[in-house]
């Protein structure tokens, strides 16, 4: 669904009220009204929020499960910490106009955190434990990059050679058949123009933002995240530039007070039906909840644990069974004493070792003052620290750290440790498309099973990340309201 069409639906629903928007449906939207059909939302993400709070505005009945005690999803704010470090949706763009809604309507202040970006461009880069100054990388004997490029860092190489060969006109252009041929490997996208296999190793396997390498995610996956990314840019001049006053879970759980019926939390769901004439959900405690329609927004790879009936065959059967989402870890420390002024080197670092990525974040008063460090775990690292207790992953994470890091002993407290692959109600972070699976099935992914609808971002079509979330909760409203 092409981005004007969305944004003219949600002008409707948003701007009219029930009885004209029931009008303009005809007798079976009023009727639909005058019956208070009943939906549940599976999942308190902002995905499921905003379907619910749309479907509410047109005076549906709705009840939200979340299998939490919490919502938010996969935004998750770490108060304990100062300013507020994020294990998930990190930021949000100026261009994402549904959460700017959300945030306006509901009251959540903002902060603008453009001043901030330079930082985390200074990096200190780290391969095999070995440190490489900035003035040494031009010409040092790791550096893969043809000798135009010699300057360029291992973190920023590959982003202007995929927008260079980008074929991609608009964000929802990856659904396109004519540009299938693109649903190949990274891999083999970026060595047929001629990428070197040292460079794919360095720039995209250390430290992977979509699967594990470049072998096992679609190039058509970078290309629409790329597009996005530049689309944002266009809208908003800022891609990544806000978060919220008190930590980006402040949002959803502004949206949760809206809801006419609260959250039912510690709701793990465990079969959804479908029939003709209703939705039945039920629950690990034995609990069974009826409606006229379901919407999830379950994850496939935690969706895929759920009973369903009817049970989903081809190309939807294959998207619940396959979609993966990303492994990635998140180990927030405390500062006791800011060590970096010690070694008198950057706090931010980009290594090939278990300690891939850390992030000084700067949350306090001014862009200078770093509030707490995050440790980003990707890829293979991530996969491999899932197999350990979560004690025995943070200390092999923090040995790592120290070993390339020495002045942090004893000035840096691990506080918070958070794997998305092991957390029960997400089985990973962000939907990783693999080679072939947008062909396959990335059309199919959101169209429903019956009564039962889905949402979440990774059934969305023009926008990624919290934006695409809020994307897809509107579609799947759309779809029980009758607009789709």
């Amino acid at each position: 669904m092409p981005d004007s069409i969305s944004l003219n639906r949600r002008t409707v629903v948003k701007g009219m009220g029930v009885l004209p928007l029931a009008a303009a449906l005809g007798n079976s939207g009023l009727v639909r009204a005058q019956n208070r059909t009943k939906v549940i939302v599976i999942g308190a993400g902002l995905s499921g929020l905003n379907a619910a709070l749309l479907l509410e505005e047109q005076g549906v009945d709705v009840q939200v499960l979340e299998g939490r005690q919490r919502v938010g999803g996969r935004v998750l704010s770490h108060r304990d910490l100062p300013g507020n470090p994020e294990s998930g949706g990190t930021s949000f763009g100026a261009g994402y106009a549904r959460l700017m809604d959300a945030c306006k309507k509901f009251k959540v202040g903002t902060i603008d955190v453009t001043p901030i970006v330079p930082f985390f461009n200074e990096r200190e880069l780290i391969l095999d434990g070995t440190a490489i100054p900035k003035d040494q990388w031009a010409t040092h004997p790791r550096n893969p990059f043809p000798a135009a490029f010699r300057q360029s860092t291992p973190w920023s190489y590959l982003n202007p050679l995929i927008g260079k060969n980008n074929p991609l006109k608009s964000a929802d252009a990856w659904l396109d058949p004519a540009n299938a041929k693109h649903d190949v490997s990274l891999h083999q996208w970026l060595s047929s123009l001629g990428v070197s296999e040292e460079i794919i190793d360095l720039c995209w396997n250390t430290n992977p933002n979509f699967g594990t390498t470049a072998h096992d995610v679609s190039a058509m996956m970078v290309l629409f995240g790329a597009t996005f990314a530049m689309m944002q840019a266009q809208l908003g001049g800022k891609t990544f530039g806000y978060t919220a006053v008190g930590g980006n879970q402040a949002i959803p759980e502004a949206m949760a007070t809206g809801l006419k019926k609260p959250v039912r939390f510690g709701s793990n769901v465990v079969g959804i039906r479908s029939t003709s004439s209703g939705t039945e959900v039920q629950c690990a405690d034995g609990t069974v909840y009826k409606a006229d329609f379901v919407i999830s927004s379950l994850p496939m790879a935690v969706l895929r644990r759920v009973r369903l009936d009817p049970l989903p065959t081809g190309a939807k059967g294959l998207a619940i069974n396959t979609l993966a989402s990303q492994p990635v870890n998140m180990l927030h420390l405390a500062i006791k004493k800011p060590f970096w002024q010690d070694d008198g080197r950057s706090p931010n670092i980009f290594s090939n070792g278990l300690a891939g990525m850390v992030v000084a974040e700067r949350k306090g008063k001014t862009p200078q003052d770093i509030t707490s460090l995050t440790i980003w775990v990707r890829g293979r690292n991530a996969t491999w620290m899932d197999t350990l207790e979560s004690k025995d992953a943070i200390a092999m994470i923090m040995d790592d750290f120290y070993r390339v890091r020495p002045a942090a002993k004893g000035k840096v407290e691990p506080k918070v440790y958070h794997s998305w692959f092991r957390d029960q109600f997400s089985a990973g972070d962000w939907a990783v498309w693999a080679p072939g699976q947008v062909t396959a099935f990335a059309s199919e992914v959101g169209k429903p099973l019956g009564r039962i609808h889905f949402c979440g971002e990774h059934t969305a079509v023009s926008n990624r990340g919290m934006e695409g979330a809020m994307e897809s909760g509107e579609r799947a409203a759309f779809e029980v309201l009758g607009l789709v």
